[in-house]
C-alpha cells in the first residue's frame, strides 16, 4: 500500500473506534509509569536506590535519540517492522531488568531501562500523535477519565500485588502487561495519525475543521518547542520528579490513597466543566495539591508516631495526585500543540517528552541530595519541602506571569521580541462599528489595515507581547468587540477577556479607546 493510501485508511480508522482505543492506551500508559515508579525508585535496600535514576537515565536518552530521528529521518518511523523492532526491544530491555534486579547489577539495569524506555518513548508519542489528531474536546474529555479509571483500578490491584511474596517481580511483570495493553491498542491509531501528519501535514482535509475546537494551524513552521513552553514542561518534570522521590521513595510504607486519587481527576474533570480556560484549571488544580502536600511535611516531626503515619499519607496522597494533574497537562498540552502546528507535530512530541523526563530526572536528583542531608540534620528534609513549595509560588507569580496555556494550545505563545506576526485572520465587513470607521479613518499615509498591523507589531515588542495578544491587539484597534474577536478566533469569550486584559497592562492602557490612541500614535510616528 502506498504512502498515500495508507494516510488515507488511517483517516477513516481515526474517524471510526480510535478514541476508545487511545483512552484505553493512555489508561494503561499511565499505569505503566505508576508501576514504574512502585518499583524502581524507592529508596530502600541496595539495587533499587540506583533503579530510579537508571529508568530516569534512560527516559532521557531515548526521547532525545527519538528526537533526532524525528528531526533527520522522521519517514523512519513510519516503516512497517518499527513496531516489532520496539516490542522487541522492550521484551529484551525487561529481561535485562529482572536478570539486574536478581544479581544487583547496575550495567544490566541501566542497559535494560535504556531499551525498555526507547520502546515506550516511542509507544508514548505515538500516543500523543494519536491524541492530537482529535478535537481538543475529544482529548481533553479523554485523558482525565483514563487517569481517574487507573486510580480507581489501582485502589485494588496495587494493594494485592504488593502483598504478594515476590511483589518486586509481580511489580515488573505488571510493568510488562501494562506496556502490551498500550501497544496493543495504540499503534494503529498512532501509525494512522503519523500517517496523516506526513503526508497531508493534517490539513483541512486530513483534520477536524475549525468548529470543532481546533486551533488554525500555523502558516510558518518552525523547529522544536518554543523556550517558554519547554522551559514549562522541565518545570513541570522537576516537580513530578520530586514528588515521585518522596511519595514512593523516602516515605513509602505510608503509602498513598488511590480512591482519594481517583477523586482528585474526577474533581478536575468537574471543575473544567465551569471554566472556558480549562487547561489552566488542570495546572491551577495540581500546583494547589502539591503545595498542600509540601506544607504539610513540616509538621510530620512534630506529630507522635501514629498522627506521623496519617500525615504522611495525607502528604503523599496530595503531593501524587498533583503531580498526575501535571502528567494529564502534559499529554493534554502537546496533544493540542501539535495538532496546531502538524508539520512539527511529531518533533513536539519528542522534544516535548524530552523535557519533561529532563526535569524528573532533576527532581529525582534534588530529592535525594534533600535526603542525604537527613543524618545532619532531620529538618533538612523539611527545609526543602518547604523552600520547594515558595519556588514553585515564586514561579507561577513570576515565571509564568505572562504565560497561558490556553495560548500554547493556539500557537500563540512563544512569540518572540522583534518578531512580527502574519496578518490577523480575515474578519467581516469593515466599518463594523462608528468606532472602527473613526479609528481607521484617522489614521495618516495609507490608513489601511497593513499600517495598523505595522503600528500593532511595534507596539507588540515595546510590549511583550504573545502572538495571540498581537493578534488581538490589532483587531480591538479596528474596533472590533471581545464578542467578534472570540467568533473570529475561535476561542471562548472569557479567552478574549483574559488576553485584553494582559494587552491593557503589558501596554498601560485602560480601554479600547486608548488602545487606538496608541496604535494612532506609532502610526504617527512613522
Amino acid at each position: 500500500m502506498s504512502r498515500a493510501g495508507e494516510g488515507n485508511t488511517g483517516m477513516k480508522g481515526l474517524t471510526g473506534g480510535f478514541p476508545l482505543r487511545c483512552c484505553i492506551a493512555l489508561a494503561a500508559l499511565a499505569t505503566n509509569a505508576l508501576v514504574l515508579n512502585l518499583f524502581v525508585v524507592p529508596s530502600t535496600g541496595s539495587y533499587p536506590s540506583y533503579g530510579g535514576f537508571a529508568a530516569a537515565l534512560a527516559a532521557v536518552l531515548a526521547y532525545a535519540a527519538l528526537l533526532a530521528v524525528a528531526a533527520r529521518r522522521p519517514n523512519a518511523l513510519r516503516h512497517p517492522s518499527v513496531p516489532w523492532a520496539a516490542l522487541a526491544l522492550f521484551c529484551a530491555g525487561s529481561a535485562l531488568v529482572a536478570a539486574g534486579y536478581r544479581g544487583e547489577s547496575t550495567t544490566a539495569s541501566l542497559a535494560g531501562w535504556l531499551l525498555a524506555s526507547l520502546a515506550t518513548a516511542w509507544l508514548v508519542v505515538l500516543t500523543g500523535l494519536a491524541l492530537a489528531h482529535f478535537s481538543p474536546r475529544t482529548a481533553f474529555a479523554a485523558i482525565p477519565a483514563a487517569y481517574a479509571a487507573v486510580y480507581v483500578a489501582a485502589s485494588a490491584l496495587v494493594p494485592f500485588v504488593e502483598s504478594l511474596r515476590a511483589a518486586r517481580l509481580a511489580l515488573l511483570a505488571l510493568y510488562v502487561l501494562t506496556f502490551l495493553a498500550a501497544f496493543a491498542c495504540a499503534v494503529r491509531p498512532g501509525r494512522a495519525a503519523l500517517a496523516v501528519f506526513a503526508d497531508g501535514g493534517g490539513g483541512a482535509a486530513a483534520r477536524p475543521a475549525a468548529s470543532d475546537g481546533y486551533p488554525p494551524a500555523c502558516s510558518k513552521a518552525g523547529g522544536p518547542p518554543k523556550a517558554v513552553l519547554f522551559a514549562v514542561l522541565i518545570a513541570l518534570g522537576l516537580v513530578s520528579g520530586y514528588t515521585a522521590f518522596v511519595v514512593f521513595g523516602s516515605r513509602e510504607s505510608a503509602g498513598v490513597s488511590f480512591v482519594a486519587m481517583a477523586a482528585a481527576m474526577l474533581a478536575v474533570i468537574v471543575a473544567s466543566r465551569f471554566s472556558k480556560s480549562r487547561t489552566d484549571v488542570v495546572f491551577h488544580f495540581g500546583l494547589l495539591l502539591v503545595l498542600a502536600g509540601l506544607l504539610v511535611v513540616p509538621f510530620v516531626a512534630q506529630a507522635s508516631s501514629g498522627e506521623r503515619v496519617a500525615l504522611i499519607h495525607v502528604s503523599n496522597t496530595l503531593l501524587a495526585a498533583g503531580s498526575e494533574c501535571f502528567a494529564m497537562l502534559v499529554w493534554i498540552v502537546l496533544a493540542a500543540r501539535a495538532a496546531s502546528r502538524p508539520a512539527e507535530a511529531l518533533a513536539l512530541q519528542a522534544g516535548g517528552r524530552m523535557a519533561v523526563a529532563l526535569g524528573m530526572l532533576g527532581g529525582l536528583v534534588l530529592g535525594t541530595v534533600a535526603s542525604s542531608f537527613s543524618a545532619v540534620s532531620p529538618l533538612v528534609p523539611d527545609v526543602v519541602a518547604v523552600g520547594f513549595a515558595f519556588a514553585l509560588v515564586a514561579y507561577a507569580l513570576v515565571g509564568l506571569r505572562r504565560f497561558s496555556f490556553e495560548d500554547a494550545l493556539s500557537g500563540g505563545e512563544g512569540a518572540l521580541p522583534g518578531s512580527v506576526p502574519g496578518p490577523a485572520p480575515a474578519v467581516g465587513a469593515p466599518g463594523t462599528g462608528s468606532l472602527a470607521a473613526a479609528s481607521e479613518a484617522a489614521l495618516p499615509g495609507d490608513g489601511t489595515r497593513a499600517a495598523i498591523e505595522r503600528s500593532c507589531g511595534a507596539l507588540a515588542r515595546k510590549g511583550g507581547l504573545t502572538g495571540r495578544e498581537t493578534e488581538i491587539l490589532a483587531m480591538l484597534a479596528r474596533g472590533r468587540s471581545a464578542p467578534f474577536i472570540a467568533q473570529e478566533l475561535v476561542i471562548s469569550p472569557n479567552t478574549v477577556k483574559t488576553h485584553v486584559k494582559h494587552i491593557y497592562a503589558k501596554l498601560g492602557a485602560h480601554s479600547q479607546q486608548e488602545i487606538i490612541d496608541l496604535v494612532d500614535g506609532q502610526c504617527a510616528a512613522e
